[in-house]
């Protein structure tokens, strides 16, 4: 079970050789009040899995996403249900 929005976070990030700097990305998740926005967070990084770009392995550090909000205004289809992979 997990304890916090952010370990839900880290758990679904892909692993990668980018993913990284975990207690930064975990600073600024908390600086940008990430928590409120866990469940869209994971949803969009569940979609992202299934892009063409992230298959191919060009997935971004996961402290870019943070810091881009790259969920903020993504429009991810009402059919990806991040519950799904749960």
């Amino acid at each position: 079970m997990f304890e916090t929005g952010f370990d839900r976070f880290w758990s679904v990030w892909p692993k990668n050789p980018r993913k990284g700097a975990k207690s930064e990305c975990q600073k600024k998740w908390v600086k940008l009040k990430c928590e409120a926005e866990t469940d869209q967070i994971i949803k969009h990084i569940e979609w992202m899995k299934t892009a063409d770009q992230w298959k191919q392995g060009f997935i971004p550090a996961p402290l870019v996403c943070i810091n881009q909000q790259r969920w903020d205004g993504a429009e991810v289809p009402d059919m990806w249900n991040y519950r799904d992979w749960e």
